[in-house]
């Protein structure tokens, strides 16, 4: 706990969900989050989402070429296929904004290592060494560790021009 009240107050942060919940309000002023977990607290937690606008955070949107960075980063580790459009976009901002990235969310510690992100756990240690995902398909046993044209948030994963067979 007194590991995360040592951070400088001018190091840029960016705050997964999890540290919207979890930390106290005075630890989030300043954080920097994206409008996608505004949503995701009124779901979550209604009571802190009713609180949000006294946080004192930044919300931001990171451009297109970080997004582009990210995506491929969670290709390559494999990562994309549990990656959500909020983390795609935490792990953009943080990238984009060189700040330190806030999550206990082990597969954007992953692609933030990747990446050359630095991170730290909410409340959790979080990963130790970096993984690369393969990922079979429970209908027809292909494996997949190519990820070319996955569609995040589809139904249906398409991987580079094959469609899975759908038994999931």
């Amino acid at each position: 706990m007194f590991g995360r009240l040592a951070l400088s107050m001018t190091e840029p942060r960016v705050l997964d969900t999890a540290a919207l919940i979890a930390w106290p309000i005075s630890e989030l002023s300043g954080g920097l989050i994206v409008s996608h977990q505004e949503d995701e607290l009124l779901r979550i937690s209604p009571d802190r989402a009713a609180l949000l606008d006294s946080m004192g955070l930044v919300f931001c949107q990171p451009n297109q070429d970080s997004i582009e960075l990210a995506l491929d980063a969670a290709k390559q580790s494999g990562d994309i296929s549990g990656i959500s459009e909020t983390d795609l976009a935490l792990l953009s901002l943080a990238l984009e904004r060189s700040a330190l990235l806030i999550t206990d969310d082990y597969r954007m510690q992953n692609i933030a290592t990747v990446l050359g992100i630095e991170w730290q756990g909410v409340s959790q240690v979080g990963i130790s060494e970096v993984w690369s995902w393969t990922l079979v398909c429970s209908g027809c046993g292909k494996e997949f560790d190519a990820f070319t044209g996955y569609v995040i948030g589809k139904v249906g994963r398409w991987f580079g021009d094959q469609i899975c067979c759908g038994i999931v």
